[in-house]
This record gives C-alpha cells, structure tokens and sequence, in this order.
C-alpha cells in the first residue's frame, strides 16, 4: 500500500470518528504523527488527495482535512457549524470565477470563454474582452489570471502586468519603448539598458487595456511577437529576444471599426460582456449587495437601505454600469454618514436623498417596485456557507433524470396514466426533498433569497385569487427554495431536448395546472426580470397538481367573457376561490377591444386544452352570443353560451361542472335558477362521417386496405382514409383527424388503442366476424338494406387469398402454403398452438413483410432494438429456423427489426409467452 492509499484510509476511518462541534478536522500534523510519517510529507499527500476531491479542505489555521463522502453524509451538520467558524470549506479544485456574480447565470458564455482561453495548451489563447465602461473588464481579465494559476497552466508566482495603452496613443515609441524596452543611446535620455512589459510579463498575463487606442503602427509591432514569441527592444540589431506571455486585450469600441484585421484575426476569443442594466434583477441585487456590504466592513457598522433606494438602485440605467454603481453606492454612503455624526446612531440608514440628485429625479422609477421590502446589512456577520462542488448535486440530477424517464415511458405507452400521476408527485416530493436540502440554511437570510420569497408570495396570492388554489403555509419557501436552485444552477441545459415532449405530456395529462404552471412563470419573470428555464413549467405544474387533491382533467371547460377592464377576471377570481378549484378562465374585452380580438385570444387559448367534452361560455350581453361562429372548428365537443353573467350564475354552473352533470343538462337547469338565456351548439354536425385503415407496419398496406374496402363503399355517404398508426397510437383522440371528421371506425392490422372509437381488426374482417359491429356504425348512415349489400360485398371480397392478393404482388396460394408451413413450425419450436384469427394475421403481415423485402423495403427500426434482442434471443433463432425455406426461395434475408414486428403480434395474443 502506498503513503497516498495510507492517508486516505486513515482520513476516511479518522474523520467517521469526529464531532464537528468539538473538532473542525484533521491536521496534517495528526495524520504524519500517526503514520509516522513526515509533516510536509503528510501535508503534500494531503493536498493531492484534496486535488483529486478524494477529500475537502477547510482554510483556517491550521488547515483542517475531511474525508469528503463522510463530509457529504454530515452536510446539514456541518452546515449549522460552520456559521460560527470563520473558515471557507473547499471542496475540489477552487474556481476563481465562483467569485465572479453572474458566473453560471448571464455571464456562463463568457467565463466558459474565458476559462478556453487560459487552458488551451500549450500558452493559452489572446482573447478580446469588450464592453462598455464599468462592466467588469478589468476584473473578469483579473479571474482569468487567477483561474490559470489555479489549474497550473502558469506557475503561481507567475507576473500579471497591466498597461493603458491610451497614455501612449500619440506617441508610437513611447509605446514601443514601454512594450519592448530599449537599449542605451536609443532616444535622448535613454541612459541604461530598460526591459520592456513582454519581459516583465514574461512566464504570465499582459493585459493591454483600451487596446482601441493602440494606434496601427502599435499593432503591426505586436504582430511578429503573437506569432513567433520574439521580439527585440528598441534600438537592438542583434539576436531576437523571446518571452512567453499570455494576452488579455479589452476595449469600449467596435472591433472591427477601431482594430486592423490582420491584428484581430490574431486573436482567435472575442468575448461581450454585457451592460449592468441588461443583466438578470437577481444579479443585480447581489452586487448592489456586495458593495453596501463591503462599506459596511470598511465603516464597522450596519447599513439600512430603504425600499425607494434598492428600487431606484435596480431600475436606473446607471451610464457607468457596475462602476458607477459602486461610485453610488459610496456617495450614498458619505452622505448618510454625515448624519450618523449628528445622531450619534450605529446603523447607517441610507435614505432617497442620500443618493445622487440626478437618480432622485425619475418619479416612475420612485413609485414602482418590485415588491422588495429594504434591505438590513451586517458589518460582521458572515454571508458565506458551505461552497458546493457541482459533485454535490449528482443526487438532484438523478431525481431530474428519474422524472424525464418516467415521462418517456408515458408518452411511449409503457405505464399507464394512473402510475405516472402516482410516480410523477412522488419524484416531484423527492426532488423538493434534495433542494431543500441542499438549500437548507445556506441562503435563507440571503438578499436575493429574500427578493425571490417576497416575489413567490405575492404570485401566489395572486393564483389563489385568480384560480381558487389554496397553499399550504409553506409553499412559499418550497418555490423559493426551487427559484433560488434555478437560478443557481445551468446545468439543466442537458435536458432541453427532452423538454418539448414532457411539456406536451403535461398539456395533455394536467391541463388546468399547465395554464396555472404558464402563469406563474410570467408573473416571475416579469418581477425578478430573468428568464426561467422550462424545468419550472414542469415543477410548477405537478406542484400546483400537489396541492389539488380532485382530478379535474374530465370536466367540462368553462370560460368568461365580458365587457371592461376587469369585469370577467372579478366574476372568475370570487367563482374559482369560493369552489376551491381552477374551474373558469377569464378573458376581460375593455371597451376599445373588438370582438374579432377578443375572439382570437378565446381560440388560442381553447386550441391548447381538450375541449372534447365540451365548452361552457359565459358572456354579459348580447353581442357576444354569436361567437360560437368561429368556434366550432376548433371545439372538439358540444358548445353552450350563456348570456348575462353574474357571479351567482358562475358559481352555479361551477358546482354542476365539479359534480360531472351532462353539459346541455348544465345550461338548461342553470339558465331556471337564474335570469340569463342560452344557445346549445351541438357537434359534429358539419364533420364527414369516416373509417380510417391502419397498418403498424406503414401506410402503404392502410392504403391497400382502404381500396379494398372502397370497392364495398361504392355511393355511400362515409369516407375511407388511410391513416399513420403510430400518429393514432401516439395521439389518440386528440389527433387532428378527430377533429375534422367524425371517425365512426378503425380497421387495421393491430389496435391504436383509442377508447372512443371501434375497432375491427383485418383477421375479424376476414373471419366474417364484423358484421354485427359493422351494422351498428352503418345504421344511421344509410338504410337496412344497404347494410345488407355492404356485409355480402365484405364477405365476398374479404377473403384470405383476395385481400393477400390486393395487399401484395406475391401469388396468394403459393405464399399461404409457404407461410402456413412457416408458421405451423414456429408453432412447433415455441410449444404453443396459434388461434385461427392470429394466424390469419400472421399470414397476413408475413405476407406483406415478404414483399417488402423483396423489394428491398425493409423496415430498420423497432423501439427498443438491443433490449429485445438480448432478452428475445431464443425467438429471433426459432424464426430464422422457421422461416428458412422462405428466405432460400425469395432470396431474402429477415432482420430482427422484422422479427420484432412478428414478435409483437403473437405476443399481443399470447400474453404468456415464453421465449
């Protein structure tokens, strides 16, 4: 065992033993004693585990060590101990621009750049930082410096120079001098040799500030350096000198307007670092946070800022961005001072008039808020926690992960939805659980924890009285909680590919809590001035879902129109709340608006939930009745419109929608009870009658079957339409064929799985077992006696070598002999006998699959290719034996994409099989 593996062991066992209370860690003194081994042995064995996040380390004096799972296991402990220890716990390789406010936020991009920039073997990159005065330049070039030390790719020594080069514009050997140094006798006064900034930047970073106003002959002199690393000072004839210097330019202007081109093709990272008004509001309050802090340390003393202050603060667009802010910031506090003298208090309160009197000017600004109240600084009161690795969030992203895959199995069919309402609010419940965990007293007293909670309070309320949802006591903090999270964290990036479909699972499943999901993000946006990812769309619809115990995706839609800037959202707002439940939408129509507006919002809003069973309209007078017009394409169910709402009308058809009453039942009974008139529109009256063909293997065997079927439906008054069987497995009902024609019947090679609609299958068709089901559709339709004509047609045409004939180019008596002796030896392989109507569909599908490899048409994909064929491997041997005969006589070959679709077929009747 070597030292290394001794110490981590001796860590791992030592640190298991430790009360945190009592002990902060393990010093390299204790482990080197132990294992007798030196201490600047132990320390540096130490260091190296640290490095490689085997272990954390905590800087105090002395520096404490930890072994870093038992770190993990503790975290809550540990958490509460170190508010009292003026330490930093580390863990894994620092990361200087963790410093930076916007790091993983607004500012991800650029330090992902800038982090390019300072790794790229073997010297890095030259890269370009622009932006406008007081944006944070000189900083971020100063945290890329530090980022380079901190992964070794310069020693830690290594120098950072900084030059302006606007002292120099007007003098292009100043500047050279300055850049390149001289020898002696080169210019009057040049009385010693002098090295230039390239040699005293030699090993590390130069940092050529307001480089737009090198002027061209300055950049030219760059040129040979960036390319070959040689240069001479000025005045020198001799060897070329050579130093490695990294370079970090910057500047106000437009590149392209201000540099030669042959100067910026040599710098391969341009980075814009944006404006501070155009950064996120969360951001924006942590730094005007920061900077009050920092005067309160210097000052030793508390700061209280007033509302008006941090209101102003946040919504001016200060011309010199975070420089000026800070400039602010120190004026406000200068001039709050003075009173302090006077008063002889010990907290500085900052007031509107302690600011600038060209920010006290905007009254607009002084009476909008963002619902913040003022903000109380401590001079010694320590902000930061615990920094977490991103290692430390493996266990929420598994949580995440276990979420999307849940949804994937929904929308693909393999649970039911019942088991993913029941899974989705367990994993949801479990995601809170890792956030909160993680989140638990580390940001609860912060600023920008603090503006989130206040903002998630107000939506709430707002959602309560908009929709009837009540939340619970500590709802307010879970969302805060999860925001914050949000905020914080990026990565969930990886995901948004798998986004739109979970975010159409969620439509489709949760309708009401989707709208709500949608509203709240807004509301947040709109407060906090930031862009919320979509995972809060997902959060907040099964969290809203969470607090609504009653299933309401089978109730009848209901909306409220009415005239006035408030009107309908009022009637809703007291109607939702006093049902407990999101049951009326509100669309307010002010006096200016027409009525084709109003009516366009109504369709987009109804185009997006399921109207299957039904609208309910509401309006005030008169002229809005007509509206059903420009509904009835879009409505998949019956419409009703009642006129002269009131509240007591609203709740009346609530309370008839919650107990599930009939709609025309609803409006008749309600208008009794009340003064109003309705109009009934019922459905489908203007849709085609239709059949739709299917086939799980493609259209093309859907479109043979409808001209077949054509032949038995010569005049009558009822469509044939061939149709994608994955559409109707994927969509159901709410696919756009349903909406356009009213399909009275499926027939197809397998069963879409669609409730509402009959299905008959082809083997039913031919086995002449569809005349009962078929004469049911029809009646209606046509009369007796043409049902009659229809059934003798089918029975005539729909026999087995018929339809193979119409289905294929194959000879239908040779193909059944090969095919019944194919299928009878599979049956034989398998031990189990075949019913007559499975058979009938093997023939069939066999059939048609021999003409598609025939004509090198197979099909290449089957869902879940490799876990079938590991788990299936005995089926796909006993059909290639069975099949063999088959493949020598049409010299074809059958994938296992193929066998896939025959394995599906006989396991859709024999649930019990076995290979």
């Amino acid at each position: 065992m070597t030292n290394k593996e001794r110490v981590f062991n001796l860590v791992k066992d030592l640190s298991k033993e430790i009360n945190i209370k009592e002990k902060k860690g393990l010093t390299a003194q204790e482990i080197a004693k132990k294992l007798n081994l030196k201490r600047n042995v132990a320390s540096h064995l130490l260091n190296e585990l640290y490095k490689e996040g085997k272990i954390i380390k905590i800087n105090t004096r002395p520096v404490y060590f930890l072994d870093k799972e038992v770190y993990e296991k503790k975290a809550k402990e540990f958490k509460e101990t170190a508010k009292t220890l003026d330490s930093t716990v580390k863990v894994s390789n620092d990361d200087p621009f963790t410093k930076l406010i916007g790091y993983n936020g607004s500012l991800k991009t650029q330090v992902k750049l800038c982090k390019s920039a300072a790794s790229y073997p073997p010297n890095g990159l030259p890269i370009l930082l622009i932006g406008n005065t007081g944006v944070g330049k000189s900083y971020i070039a100063q945290l890329i410096y530090e980022y380079a030390k901190s992964i070794g790719a310069i020693d830690e020594n290594a120098p950072y120079v900084i030059f302006n080069c606007a002292e120099y514009a007007n003098n292009p050997e100043l500047l050279s001098a300055n850049l390149f140094g001289y020898v002696k006798g080169t210019f009057t006064g040049a009385d010693k040799d002098k090295p230039g900034l390239l040699e005293e930047a030699n090993g590390g970073y130069l940092f050529l500030d307001e480089v737009h106003r090198l002027p061209p002959e300055g950049q030219e002199k760059l040129f040979l350096f960036l390319d070959k690393g040689i240069f001479r000072r000025l005045g020198e004839t001799g060897n070329w000198r050579t130093a490695k210097v990294r370079f970090i330019f910057a500047t106000t202007e437009d590149p392209e307007q201000t540099l030669t081109k042959t100067f910026l093709r040599r710098i391969p990272l341009v980075v814009n670092i944006p404006s501070l008004y155009d950064r996120p509001l969360h951001e924006r309050l942590q730094l005007i946070y920061n900077f009050y802090k920092n005067e309160a340390k210097n000052l030793g003393m508390d700061i209280l800022i007033s509302k008006q202050v941090l209101n102003v603060l946040l919504k001016t667009k200060i011309s010199g961005n975070i420089g000026k802010l800070i400039n602010v910031i120190k004026y406000s506090c200068a001039q709050a001072y003075n009173h302090v003298i006077r008063e002889k208090t010990n907290i500085l309160r900052i007031h509107l008039y302690d600011l600038p009197r060209e920010m006290q000017a905007d009254l607009d600004i002084i009476k909008s808020n963002f619902h913040f109240n003022g903000m109380l600084i401590s001079h010694n009161r320590k902000d930061e926690d615990l920094i977490w690795d991103k290692e430390d969030n493996k266990d929420v992203y598994e949580v995440v992960s276990k979420i999307f895959v849940l949804f994937e199995k929904y929308s693909s069919r393999e649970i039911n939805a019942d088991s993913f309402k029941k899974d989705a609010l367990i994993y949801l419940n479990e995601f809170t659980d890792k956030i909160i965990f993680k989140n638990d007293n580390t940001y609860i007293d912060s600023i920008v924890f603090n503006a989130i909670k206040n903002v998630i309070e107000n939506v709430l309320n707002i959602i309560q009285n908009m929709y009837g949802i009540k939340y619970y006591g500590n709802s307010v903090l879970v969302l805060t909680h999860f925001i914050n999270y949000l905020l914080s964290d990026a990565t969930y990036e990886k995901y948004s590919e798998n986004i739109t479909m979970v975010l159409r699972v969620l439509k489709n499943v949760f309708p009401k809590e989707f709208i709500i999901a949608n509203k709240m993000v807004e509301l947040i946006e709109v407060n906090l001035d930031v862009k919320l990812n979509q995972i809060a769309v997902i959060y907040f619809t099964l969290y809203i879902k969470s607090l609504t115990k009653s299933d309401n995706t089978n109730l009848i839609n209901s909306i409220i129109i009415a005239h006035g800037y408030s009107t309908a959202s009022s009637i809703a707002s007291v109607a939702n709340r006093l049902l407990g439940q999101f049951v009326f939408e509100a669309f307010d129509m002010p006096i200016e608006m027409s009525t084709q507006e109003i009516m366009l919002k109504v369709q987009d809003y109804l185009k997006n939930i399921d109207t299957s069973k039904g609208i309910i309209i509401l309006v005030d007078m008169g002229s809005l009745e007509e509206i059903y017009k420009s509904l009835t394409d879009i409505v998949e169910g019956d419409i009703a419109i009642i006129n002269n709402i009131t509240t007591q009308l609203a709740l009346d058809v609530g309370n008839r929608i919650l107990q599930n009453q009939p709609l025309e039942q609803i409006v008749t009974e309600a208008i009794q009870k009340n003064s109003s008139s309705y109009r009934f529109i019922k459905s489908q009256k203007n849709r085609e009658n239709a059949i739709l063909t299917t086939c799980v293997t493609g259209i093309g065997t859907a479109v043979k079957i409808k001209d077949l079927l054509k032949e038995c439906f010569t005049n009558e008054d009822i469509e044939i339409i061939p149709y994608d069987y994955s559409r109707l497995k994927g969509n159901g009902i709410k696919d756009e064929i349903f909406k356009n024609f009213n399909v009275k019947l499926i027939i197809g090679t397998a069963d879409p799985g669609i409730k509402e609609i009959p299905y008959l299958s082809l083997e039913d068709l031919i086995a002449g077992k569809g005349e009962v089901l078929l004469s049911k559709i029809l009646r209606g339709i046509v009369d007796d006696e043409t049902i009659q004509q229809i059934n003798q047609t089918i029975v005539r045409l729909f026999s087995l070598q018929n339809v193979l004939q119409h289905l294929t180019i194959l000879n239908p008596d040779k193909i059944i002999v090969q095919v019944e002796k194919a299928i009878s030896d599979l049956e034989r392989f398998i031990g189990v006998r075949f019913s007559n109507d499975l058979k009938i569909s093997l023939y069939i599908h066999v059939s048609v699959m021999i003409e598609r490899l025939v004509m090198k048409e197979p099909i290449t994909s089957y869902s879940n290719l490799k876990e079938f064929e590991q788990c299936h491997r005995q089926f796909i041997d006993f059909v290639k034996a069975s099949f063999s005969v088959i493949e020598e006589t049409y010299k074809v070959d059958i994938p296992t994409t193929e066998i896939g679709f025959i394995y599906d077929l006989i396991y859709s009747k024999i649930k019990n099989l076995a290979v």
